[in-house]
């Protein structure tokens, strides 16, 4: 259904978050952008000239909204596993704006091969993550809360690989592994590398 017209950029981008969950990065526009946000292919176009620029905008602002959240469960974590715990937790789709959010930014993920400038913002965002993890992990060997054998750099890139096949799988066959058994799954990794701590196995990030 369309929404209420508006000529926001981001009322726009939430057009388009709206079409590629529906039907998929494929079926995205300025025409099916400007269709989804109920207004004219010229107010789509006074913000974002052509559909490369629409899926930048779309993909920067997603990497912002969860280096938000990331930055907020930092300054709430009480302990840096904890934090870890969390933070891998808003990669999965255990609700439905994550999943509506994963779905954008896997779409995205998807097409980075073929763009460099799409690329460009995975790496970056790819690598901030796995060094907050790494950094956190660090921070747990340190305290005596990681398991005597951890790596943080290479148990970083690990953690971030296991939880990016949980959340494709989740996306692509919920019917084979449900919201539940992702996060199952994550915190059974984790306890591998965090055997040390308080928090519950249904922390979720929330």
């Amino acid at each position: 259904m369309p929404r209420p017209a508006t000529t926001s950029a981001d009322a726009l981008l939430d057009a388009l978050v709206d079409v590629v969950v529906d039907r998929g990065l494929d079926a995205v526009s300025v025409r099916t952008v400007a269709t989804a946000a109920g207004v004219s292919i010229g107010a789509v176009q006074y913000h974002f000239a052509t559909k490369d620029e629409l899926l930048l905008a779309a993909y920067r602002r997603t990497i912002d909204q969860f280096t938000a959240r990331a930055l907020t469960l930092a300054d709430h974590a009480p302990t840096p596993g904890a934090y870890i715990r969390a933070l891998l937790a808003e990669l999965l789709p255990l609700d439905d704006a994550r999943d509506a959010e994963l779905r954008v930014a896997l779409a995205f993920t998807a097409r980075s091969p073929h763009s460099p400038r799409l690329a460009g913002l995975y790496t970056a965002g790819y690598q901030a993550l796995v060094s907050a993890v790494a950094h956190a992990l660090d921070q747990a060997v340190r305290s005596g809360d990681a398991a005597a054998d951890v790596d943080p750099h290479r148990d970083a890139i690990t953690a971030v690989a296991v939880t990016d096949g949980l959340a494709w799988h989740a996306l692509c066959a919920p019917d084979a592994l449900t919201r539940d058994d992702t996060l199952t799954a994550l915190h059974a990794h984790l306890d591998r590398l965090l055997p040390n701590r308080g928090d519950s196995n249904t922390t979720d990030g929330h």
